[in-house]
This record gives structure tokens, C-alpha cells and sequence, in this order.
């Protein structure tokens, strides 16, 4: 079975074991920092990019232990190489689909949690800047790189209760792409990865 089938398959059996439980749903906003690279094979030293994440909350609670957190959101990646003098910066940017299994330590004011699951990116721009120091092109990359990318991510954070049906959080995670989004050729396999800090607010409905 092919990978993007597995996860596909996962991303549906943890949404649907999520909208039969009747949970306690709650929307929110969020917003952060990726930081963003590849690993190349045959291995390549590559720079991190630095970019923004923003979107959209849902958790999803099954239990008072156990939910799924998911979303919409804009996510910048890329990274940055160097040959013969000049710097290429690869700028991939995605709408990304996170279903993360959510498991959560309830104390009172303060719940931390750790999420885990599969990721589907979608691109919505691919360029390249060219730069040697004197003169900077930007071309169109959209032909080098697949629209599709699947990925996991893992992390924590921690739930602030401010008000009765208000919640600030903070969180942390770790997202390595599982596919090889480079299609120039066959011989070099380029794979997405980033260092995430994010955080925002979530009311519940």
C-alpha cells in the first residue's frame, strides 16, 4: 500500500472516530514561526528559511484525555544553498491540513498536552531567489517541486484557561515530510522539514 494511501486512511479513521463521540468543539486562530529546511539525497548541506505560519484552529474533544486537534493553515518553507558563488533560496509555500491525535494532561488553569499525526500539504507557490551578491533574479520553481506534500508532526504545548469558554496556548512541534517532493529528476530526493513554534486562541463553542 502506498504511503499517501496510509495516511490518507489515517487522517479519515481519526476524523471520523472524532465526529461520532459527541465532542466539545472549540475554533480558534493561530500564529508562528517555522523554521524550515530539507534533507537532500544524496545528502547536500542546505540553510534554513525562516517563515510565517497563520490559520485556523479545530479541537476536537473526545474525552477529558483525549481529542483531535486539526485546521487549515498557510505555512511558509524552503531553505537555501550555495554553488559556484551563488546563493539559491527555494521558497515553498503550503496550505497545510494537520489531523493530530491530542493527548492531554487536565490539571486546572493550565492543561499541558502532546499531539501527533499526519499532515497534508498543499502548494500554492513555489519560486527561487538567485542571488551572487550584486544582482538578485526571482524565478518561477512551480515545475521543480510536486503540489503535494504528506507529512507528520509531533509536539506539546500548554491550554491557558482566561475565561470560561477561552483558551491562549502555546505549542511546540517537530514536521518531517514522508514524501519526496522534488521532480526534476529522479536521482535527488528532497524532503520537507521544520522546527515550529506557534500559539494563539481558541474559543469554545
Amino acid at each position: 500500500m502506498k504511503l499517501k494511501t496510509i495516511l490518507t486512511a489515517l487522517m479519515f479513521v481519526i476524523t471520523t472516530a472524532a465526529v461520532y463521540s459527541q465532542p466539545n468543539l472549540s475554533l480558534g486562530i493561530e500564529g508562528g514561526l517555522n523554521l524550515a529546511n530539507v534533507s537532500i539525497t544524496p545528502s547536500q548541506t542546505s540553510n534554513s528559511r525562516t517563515g510565517l505560519i497563520i490559520g485556523g484552529v479545530l479541537d476536537i474533544g473526545i474525552s477529558n484525555n483525549i481529542g483531535v486537534t486539526g485546521g487549515l493553515r498557510y505555512i511558509m518553507k524552503g531553505f537555501q544553498t550555495t554553488s559556484q558563488g551563488v546563493t539559491f533560496t527555494d521558497k515553498l509555500n503550503y496550505l497545510e491540513v494537520p489531523v493530530l491525535l491530542k493527548v492531554k494532561f487536565p490539571l486546572t488553569e493550565v492543561k499541558p498536552y502532546v499531539v501527533g499525526g499526519p499532515v497534508l500539504g498543499i502548494r500554492v507557490s513555489a519560486s527561487e531567489e538567485q542571488s551572487n551578491g550584486q544582482q538578485t533574479a526571482d524565478v518561477d520553481a512551480s515545475n521543480a517541486y510536486e503540489s503535494i506534500d504528506f507529512g507528520l508532526l509531533f509536539g506539546g504545548g500548554l491550554d491557558f484557561k482566561i475565561a470560561a469558554k477561552t483558551d491562549l496556548f502555546i505549542q511546540a512541534g517537530y514536521s518531517f515530510g514522508l514524501s519526496n517532493i522534488y521532480k526534476q529528476t529522479t536521482t535527488v530526493t528532497v524532503k520537507n522539514y521544520g522546527i515550529q513554534f506557534t500559539g494563539g486562541v481558541k474559543f469554545r463553542l
